[in-house]
């Protein structure tokens, strides 16, 4: 199975390997964050998008058309999904920086499991876009697992990003561009023995790429989303997951920030033409109708 450890992350490195890396792929210009001048100041004290490894998450209730978005804390567990099956589909993927110059060539993956009778299904699948800074790829609801069945104590979903600059890596990645990945995990209420040649290439395709030297893992995140309530916990309903990639989760107020439905986006409060300093995801957890198929 794969592993989403943040010590891989770039910015887990000390600053004198990650500038070592961006110089590496030619973006020197980012380098210079790293490299202490004679002064022994690097260009600036703020933290780059990409080298940070913690994680803020936030909650967009179903059909809100509000632009407050919710702590995850203040989620109420909706425990009438155990047994029942959901989709997981990626709705926004924002890059406000990445490594690298031009346009970024990002590989996501993500696991989770699958609760049928009698098993537990590992489940790993990856897909991948292409973006340039400040700017978004072309999606919505591009569906990751389909028909996933919620287990009693909820569901474990990970996911972790990946930027490719090494352009021998693009007739791996095209394997990914196949039907067999555009269309998502489709899963049963029993296991799929099928399904385990398709995680396992997903996970073998990423590892191999994420090795390469002009590669490199740039976050991870692991979401616990449960039913026990606790005030520390992740809680599962149905609506939209905001995973933000941030090092500054101690002195976050959502209140700072508005979801701008029309738009599909988030900005500061009151600045709508505005984009976020981070990177950000947002995962969608819906009902899942099979395809009925016509007598």
């Amino acid at each position: 199975m794969p592993t989403f450890d943040r010590n891989e992350s770039l910015g887990s490195r000390h600053e004198g390997a990650i500038a070592a890396y961006l110089q590496s792929i030619g973006d020197k210009e980012e380098a210079r964050y790293f490299v202490p001048d004679a002064g022994g100041q690097a260009a600036t004290l703020l933290s780059r998008p990409y080298a940070c490894t913690g994680m803020v998450l936030g909650f967009i209730p179903p059909g809100s058309t509000a632009k407050q978005i919710m702590g995850i804390s203040t989620v109420q567990a909706d425990r009438t999904l155990v047994g029942q099956r959901i989709k997981i589909t990626l709705d926004k993927f924002f890059i406000a920086k990445y490594p690298g110059l031009g346009k970024h060539s990002v590989l996501c993956e993500f696991s989770g499991k699958n609760q049928v009778p009698g098993e537990t299904e590992e489940l790993s699948f990856a897909l991948r876009f292409e973006a340039r800074d400040n700017s978004s790829p072309s999606i919505t609801g591009a569906p990751i697992f389909m028909g996933l069945t919620v287990a009693a104590d909820g569901i474990s979903f990970k996911g972790k990003t990946v930027n490719v600059r090494n352009s021998g890596d693009d007739m791996v990645m095209a394997i990914l561009d196949t039907p067999a990945f555009k269309s998502g995990l489709t899963l049963l209420h029993t296991a799929q023995p099928a399904l385990k040649p398709l995680t396992s290439l997903a996970t073998t395709t990423v590892s191999a790429i994420a090795k390469r030297n002009e590669n490199a893992q740039i976050h991870t995140f692991e979401l616990g989303l449960d039913f026990d309530g606790s005030a520390t916990s992740a809680r599962l309903a149905y609506g939209s997951y905001i995973v933000i990639q941030t090092d500054d989760g101690s002195n976050w107020d959502w209140r700072d920030y508005e979801w701008n439905a029309n738009g599909m986006a988030l900005h500061p409060t009151g600045n709508p033409n505005e984009t976020p300093h981070f990177n950000y995801m947002v995962f969608a957890v819906s009902p899942f109708s099979p395809a009925v198929t016509a007598l």
